[in-house]
């Protein structure tokens, strides 16, 4: 395989970066909403009709997870952690609820780059 230049590397470094700390602000904002009680994502819990728990769990798996996405080691953890979290969130709300639900499709791309990008990590487990 053919070293990439420098500045390529470089470049590459700096738009993982951004897609992390993006996701990050994203899933904190959106964590921290659920845990706090915010009305709408109530509402939207109690139109799946599964209470109020999920809605907890739900939250603490992002905010966990959008911590994990700066600890070195397992940052592809995280992406996965997270992109599981968005399949379940999308597949209950295409059911149950309705659309908007093109925030989280942008999530999920940015969550699969992340795992994509740290893919090693998660990998040295099953080996």
């Amino acid at each position: 395989m053919q070293k990439l230049p420098y500045f390529w590397w470089m470049a590459q470094q700096q738009f993982i970066t951004f897609i992390r700390a993006a996701l990050t602000v994203a899933f904190l904002y959106f964590g921290l909403r659920k845990l706090l009680g915010y009305h709408v994502d109530v509402a939207i819990y109690e139109a799946i009709g599964f209470g109020q728990f999920p809605r907890y769990i739900t939250g603490s798996v992002e905010v966990i997870g959008a911590l994990l996405l700066w600890k070195r080691g397992v940052e592809g953890f995280a992406g996965l952690l997270l992109l599981g979290t968005m399949c379940v969130g999308l597949s209950a709300l295409l059911i149950w609820v309705g659309p908007p639900y093109w925030h989280m499709l942008v999530l999920m791309a940015g969550c699969g780059v992340v795992a994509w990008v740290y893919r090693a990590q998660p990998l040295q487990l099953i080996r």
